[in-house]
């Protein structure tokens, strides 16, 4: 079996399946697509010793609550942190840095949830190159309030204290808006979304790079 990129869905309510299937065709590398909250860990299982990367999608639920299916993927994930590059958008990005030991939280007491398009600027990485700012779909409550130690801010704006951060040594990049995004994700989650579909491509560049470097690796 080739190696393959491991999509995680963790959504809890709605499948993904067209932002998996955009990811699926840019990947160089086969993927495979995983619902853990949906169908348990079985299909991750079966693919452990084939997986060359994983990217980790969003979620309704919060990387502080404790379900079964929460608790099976964090001790799967936590066992490859070392070892596998990891891509983790929104609910993704934020359990990256909950399993590295930062803090997660509600990002205004009222618990409102961000929803939209926004300019999102990041800082130089070896990911994606210089700095550079671009529109990326958001629909979230939740934030990165204290990065792990280890890892660097890599994008920040007046909205969101952590957009994005690198880990320092190993391949983990975390984002909190989701550059994954089609037009059908928006429509699933109820986002508003009237503008050009093309501007996702800034976004879908950055996850298409990721799949592009675990190819490389």
């Amino acid at each position: 079996m080739r190696p393959t990129l491991a999509v995680i869905d963790p959504g809890t309510r709605v499948p993904e399946l067209d932002c998996y299937n955009r990811i699926s065709r840019n990947s160089p590398l086969p993927t495979t697509y995983h619902l853990p909250a949906q169908h348990g860990m079985d299909s991750l299982e079966r693919v452990q010793g084939h997986t060359a990367g994983v990217v980790i999608l969003g979620s309704g639920a919060s990387v502080n609550d404790r379900e079964p299916w929460q608790v099976a993927l964090n001790a799967w994930l936590t066992a490859r942190l070392d070892t596998l590059p990891m891509l983790g958008l929104c609910y993704g990005h934020q359990l990256l840095a909950h399993l590295l030991g930062g803090e997660v939280g509600w990002l205004y007491e009222d618990r409102t949830k961000l929803k939209g398009v926004r300019q999102v600027p990041l800082m130089a990485d070896r990911l994606w190159g210089d700095a550079q700012t671009g529109p990326m779909i958001v629909s979230h409550a939740e934030v990165v309030k204290r990065l792990p130690d280890g890892c660097a801010l890599r994008g920040a704006s007046d909205v969101c204290p952590v957009e994005a951060f690198a880990h320092q040594r190993l391949p983990l990049w975390g984002f909190q808006p989701h550059p994954e995004a089609t037009p059908a994700f928006a429509a699933n989650n109820n986002v508003p979304f009237t503008e050009d579909p093309a501007i996702l491509a800034f976004g879908h560049g950055i996850v298409d790079r990721f799949s592009a470097f675990v190819a490389d690796r």
